[in-house]
């Protein structure tokens, strides 16, 4: 388990950050929302990483996190400030920021990771920034929440999440080949199709969320192994 005198430093070199990042009216906003993620280090590391980069050079106090995707340790965030957005890519190690919420996401790479087509198949999946979930301090330890959408025990995944177990083979839905399968596609590349599929894993039963569907690591985390 994380120790107090870890998050203790931590938060003490963000503390240093924030005067030189964040102008004076924005003092207050950028301390109280360090607060709220006080006792958790993956929150902790990402605003840390942001403060140091400031990207684009724009100061300006963070107000909100959101989780848009995760796979294999790997997590496409949404960091929201004052006046700006920004995609970050983070784990457990380190985090880095990629590109402006405006500019769209048109790595290859990352879209392949992540599952995506093309860039817009990512954008048709999230384009309203307002519907983007919430990253909630502490969730990744509370065995009650999926570690990706927030759903809590019993409850139906967000579509797409990726913690979500596949009713036909038992993997991970968001990444086995049976979505495609199923509708004989290589890709999701419309509205359409993604409607088809939902209603066909509807009939077929979705997989609601119990806390052994965690990723193994993050068990390992919180046993403090």
């Amino acid at each position: 388990m994380l120790t107090d005198e870890r998050l203790g430093k931590l938060t003490e070199e963000i503390n240093v950050l924030i005067p030189y990042a964040v102008p004076p009216e924005e003092l207050e906003i950028a301390n109280t929302f360090l607060a709220t993620y006080a006792e958790d280090f993956f929150a902790l590391g990402i605003i840390k990483d942001y403060y140091q980069t400031l990207p684009n050079a724009y100061e300006e106090a963070l107000i909100k996190m959101s989780v848009l995707e995760e796979k294999e340790q790997v997590f496409l965030m949404l960091l929201s400030t004052t006046g700006h957005h920004y995609f970050y890519v983070t784990n457990d190690d380190e985090s880095f920021f990629h590109t402006e919420w405006d500019k769209g996401l048109d790595d290859k790479q990352l879209l392949d990771f992540f599952g995506y087509a093309d860039k817009k198949s990512f954008a048709e999946t999230h384009s309203d920034m307002e519907k983007c979930r919430e990253y909630l301090p502490l969730e990744r330890m509370d065995e009650e929440l999926c570690p990706s959408c927030g759903v809590k025990t019993g409850g139906m995944h967000t579509l797409g999440c990726p913690v979500e177990v596949c009713p036909w083979c038992g993997g991970q839905l968001h990444y086995c080949n049976c979505r495609f399968e199923q509708l004989d596609v290589e890709a999701f590349t419309d509205e359409e199709t993604l409607d088809t599929f939902a209603a066909k894993l509807e009939q077929k039963g979705r997989v609601a969320y119990v806390k052994e569907q965690r990723p193994t690591f993050m068990a390992e985390d919180e046993s403090g192994e």
